[in-house]
Parts: structure tokens; C-alpha cells; sequence
């Protein structure tokens, strides 16, 4: 009697030791949350800064080479343009191709992939002499802009736990933003330089030196990545738990710095479907729900707000990347102008009389000639290139600081109209101004606006447009203001040479419909919807 009662006791006593060491298991958010937030997520969007930058330098660097290599590479204006151009071409094309392939590998390798053909592209640029090879380079930089580089922001967000990730995705895009100012720096010590080097029976002036300086955060952020894990999310996903949940209990030790057992979490939950699962039905599943989520943003009720946000995107983008990348080389010229050509009784110049390409400083002028045009070796004032930093930067600063105030739709509304009537104001204004500073100031206001109604519009979409369709409208939109880059950058050139009056103006005839159409976004709601599988 009393060993059957033992045996039963003994029997309910090690039931309850296995159920007391068994646990359920996590899924990656609940991991990622118990990891903290620390050293390791601040260390892990420092070491991005080089990877954020290379982007920055890929669609700025061509403003500051176009009065360098005029000669070199026997740029016209509108040749300019086309090079200014280039980038945004290879954005527009190729977003869906990189969408697919980054369904199927790894965020780290598509982005290594991506910085080493970049910097492989920019140090090609710096010794080629063929303008047309250069066209077809930045064409891939643009490309890989459009894909490996538009990882950056989900690789660091996937090691972010959810309650710390929103605020510090908006500070890593100030940081990262702030690589667009690099650039005028790196030119104002550079592109000045009065001297060339023979290397390989080739001729480097100081543009190409420059241009060679632009792969560095391309090589930096290549080394730096290589050190780098994969996300613990992707890891998951390639079913490799073992790996993924090493990586969570490491990051747990650098944040809390705590032993390694007592990381909460004592095993990690399968997710439904792997990566490496993807299988033609459902890339083609995808492709047919882009389509389908296309359609529905064309019908109503969602037809109105979607065309007024990219109407509204492509004004913006337009007088924002136009300006942006021209306002250095216009300087330039105004610089170079003799005033011993101009008569003092006609008052100062105005912007196109200074612009215009058939007054050649004396002194200045190279026997070059080709395409019925002139080629001038332009003395490269380093002020030029400290004044588009200070543009840059207020680009920058302006429109986070913006984004911190707009937090309701009403003053969204209120930014918007604000910063278009600027916008319009200053590109009237900049055809009449007579005094160097005040063109420049009301041509940075022209940059500093656009850069704001940009941002404004894509919080915009996320008001008006259900979360089913956002994605898709995301990137609708950023196409439309890869396509108004395209258009700003090929036609203000083409009217500085024949109609300059009409560039500026016309920017500001662009801007008005944006005025109007802004009192009619952001008025209700967006409602929600369903979509059904096929």
C-alpha cells in the first residue's frame, strides 16, 4: 500500500518538473522586445552612417562636377541636365525588379551587393572620358538606389524592439539626411584644386579626385556591413533559429549587460512560412496584388486624394531636386561674370542676364569648341560650394523640424500652403532680384520648401490611404517625383539656354495648382477596406 502510494507520488512529482521546464515559445517581436534597447541599437545606426551617406552622395554629387568638367566632358546644358538626370532614371526603372529579388535574398547581402557595384561605379567615373559612359554609370547608381540602398531603413528597424523603433527610424533619418551636405564640403576642398596628375598615361584633374573622394562611404559602409549580422528576423525566416536566437541573446548582453541565461526568452517560434518558400505562385500572387491594389487606388473613394498627392509630389520634387542640383553650377557662373561687359546705367544684372552662355569672361575662355558651344574653364569660387552646404542643411533641418510640428492634419494643411506660396513667391521673385545674396536666398527657399511639402505629402498618403494600399501608393508616389526630377532636371536647363526667363517662372506656374489642390487633401478620413484573396 505504501509503495503504490510512492509511486504515484513520485509518478505527479516529475509530471509537474516537466511541465514547470517546459515554455512556451516566442515570436521575434516578443524576442526583439526582451533584448532591450541600448548600446547596441545606438552603435548599430551609427555604423550605418556611411551606408545612408553613399545614397546622399549618389543623386547630389553630379551638381558640383557640371562646371569642373565642362570641357572634359563637353557638357552643354543640356547635357547637364541629362547628367543630373541620370540617377533618377535608373530609380524609376527598377524598383520592381529589386522588389522581387529582395523577396529572396537576405537584406546584409543585397546591400553589400549594392555598395560594392556602387563604389565600383564611382571610381569608374573618375577616370572615364566618355560622357556617354558616364550617363550609363550614374544610370546604375540610380539603380542601385532604388534597391539595395531603400534596405537600410528595414535592416535597422528589425533590430529595433517595437516600442523604441518609430523614434529612433525619425532620429537615423536626420543622421542620414545629413549626408546630402557632404558633399558641397567635400567640393569646397577639392573641386577648387589648380592641379592635375598623370596616372596610367591618364590626366586627373581635381574633379575626377573629387569624384574618386565620393566612393569612400561606399567602401566604408562595404567594410563596416561585412562586420554586421543579418537581422534576426531574416534569420527566421531562413529557419535558422539556432543562429537567430545566438544573435538576440548577444544583443540582450550588450544593452543590459547581464548574463547570457538570463535572457527571458528560452527558445523562438517558427514563423509560418520561410523565406527560402517563396514559390512562383506567389511572386505571381504579388504581382496581382500590386495590380489589384493599383486599380483600387484609381476608383473611388480613394481617386481624388491619391491624384492630389501626386500632383502634389511631382510639384514638390520638382522645384526641390531642379534647384537643389542647380543652384551650384548657376553660382558658379554668376561668379564668373565681367562685369566690364555690362553697362553700369542699366542698373545690376538680373539672374538671366548673368546666366547667359554667350557672355564668356575674358581670360576664361578655352579654344574648345563643340556642338556650335563654347567650353569655358569656370574659375570655381569655393564660397559657391559653402553656400550649397548652408542650402543643404537647411533642407535638412528645416524639414525635420517641420515634421515635428505638423502633427495634426490641420497643420499639415497649414505647412503645405505656407511653404508652396514661399515656394511660388521666390521663383517670381528670383527673375527680378538684382542683388547676388537675395537670388540665392529666395533660390534656397525654393529648396528648403520643397524638401518640406515632400515630406508632407508622404505623412499625407498615410492619412488618406488604407494600410492594405499604402505600400503600394508609397511607391506610386515616389515614382511620380522620380519622374518630376527627371522632367525639372531636362527641361530648366533647356530654358536657361533658349528662355530663361520662363525656367524660373515656370517653376512657379508649376506650383500654383498646388496651392489649390492642397485645400482639398487631408479633408476625411481614409476608409478602411477589405481585400478579399483571390
Amino acid at each position: 500500500m505504501v509503495n503504490k502510494n510512492l509511486r504515484c507520488s513520485v509518478s505527479t512529482i516529475q509530471v509537474n518538473n516537466d511541465n514547470e521546464v517546459k515554455e512556451p515559445s516566442a515570436d521575434f517581436e516578443t524576442a526583439l522586445s526582451a533584448t532591450g534597447f541600448g548600446a547596441f541599437n545606438i552603435f548599430l545606426m551609427l555604423a550605418l552612417i556611411p551606408v545612408g551617406w553613399a545614397n546622399a552622395f549618389d543623386m547630389t554629387s553630379s551638381a558640383f562636377i557640371l562646371a569642373s568638367a565642362e570641357c572634359e566632358l563637353e557638357l552643354t546644358f543640356i547635357r547637364k541636365g541629362l547628367l543630373c538626370s541620370a540617377v533618377y532614371i535608373g530609380m524609376m526603372f527598377t524598383p520592381l525588379f529589386w522588389g522581387f529579388v529582395s523577396d529572396r535574398l537576405p537584406k546584409r547581402t543585397l546591400m553589400l551587393f549594392g555598395l560594392l557595384i556602387d563604389a565600383l561605379c564611382n571610381i569608374l567615373c573618375s577616370v572615364i572620358e566618355s560622357y556617354y559612359i558616364f550617363i550609363i554609370l550614374k544610370f546604375i547608381t540610380g539603380t542601385i538606389v532604388s534597391g539595395p540602398f531603400t534596405l537600410l531603413t528595414p535592416y535597422l528597424s528589425e533590430f529595433q524592439p517595437n516600442k523604441y523603433r518609430a523614434k529612433l527610424m525619425t532620429w537615423s533619418g536626420l543622421l542620414y539626411n545629413a549626408g546630402f551636405i557632404i558633399p558641397a564640403i567635400l567640393a569646397f576642398n577639392v573641386t577648387p584644386l589648380q592641379w592635375t596628375f598623370i596616372l596610367f598615361d591618364r590626366e586627373f584633374t581635381a574633379w575626377r579626385l573629387y569624384y574618386f573622394a565620393c566612393c569612400i562611404p561606399s567602401i566604408l559602409g562595404f567594410l563596416v556591413l561585412s562586420f554586421l549580422p543579418e537581422t534576426p528576423k531574416m534569420l527566421m525566416e531562413n529557419g535558422y533559429l539556432p543562429r537567430a536566437y545566438d544573435l538576440l541573446r548577444r544583443i540582450y548582453i550588450i544593452n543590459n549587460r547581464l548574463p547570457i541565461d538570463t535572457y527571458p526568452i528560452k527558445s523562438l517560434q517558427q514563423p509560418s512560412k520561410k523565406l527560402n518558400e517563396i514559390t512562383e505562385e506567389s511572386k505571381l500572387k504579388k504581382i496581382r496584388d500590386t495590380w489589384d491594389n493599383i486599380k483600387e487606388l484609381f476608383k473611388p473613394p480613394y481617386l481624388g486624394h491619391f491624384l492630389i498627392i501626386n500632383l502634389l509630389q511631382f510639384g514638390s520634387m520638382l522645384s526641390f531636386n531642379t534647384l537643389r542640383l542647380w543652384v551650384p553650377h548657376m553660382f558658379i557662373i554668376i561668379n564668373n561674370f565681367d562685369y566690364s561687359l555690362w553697362d553700369p546705367a542699366r542698373g545690376n544684372p538680373t539672374i538671366c542676364e548673368y546666366l547667359i552662355p554667350g557672355v564668356i569672361p575674358p581670360g576664361l575662355a578655352n579654344e574648345t569648341f563643340y556642338a556650335n558651344h563654347t567650353c569655358i574653364r569656370w574659375y570655381i569660387n569655393p564660397s559657391v560650394y559653402i553656400n550649397s552646404s548652408i542650402i543643404a542643411a537647411s533642407a535638412v533641418g528645416f524639414s525635420f523640424l517641420a515634421g515635428l510640428f505638423y502633427t495634426t492634419r490641420l497643420r499639415k494643411k497649414t505647412v503645405l500652403i505656407i511653404s508652396y506660396l514661399i515656394a511660388i513667391f521666390s521663383s517670381f521673385g528670383t527673375n527680378w532680384a538684382q542683388l547676388v545674396p537675395l537670388m540665392l536666398t529666395l533660390s534656397a527657399s525654393i529648396v528648403v520648401t520643397g524638401r518640406i511639402t515632400a515630406n508632407i505629402v508622404i505623412a499625407a498618403n498615410a492619412d488618406v490611404i488604407p494600410i492594405p494600399l499604402r505600400t503600394t501608393a508609397v511607391s506610386f508616389i515616389t515614382n511620380t517625383g522620380n519622374l518630376a526630377s527627371i522632367i525639372g532636371n531636362l527641361v530648366f536647363p533647356a530654358l536657361l539656354e533658349f528662355e530663361c526667363l520662363s525656367a524660373f517662372m515656370g517653376i512657379g506656374v508649376m506650383l500654383i495648382p498646388c496651392v489649390f489642390m492642397s485645400l482639398f487633401t487631408l479633408r476625411s478620413e481614409g476608409k478602411k477596406i477589405t481585400i478579399t484573396p483571390p
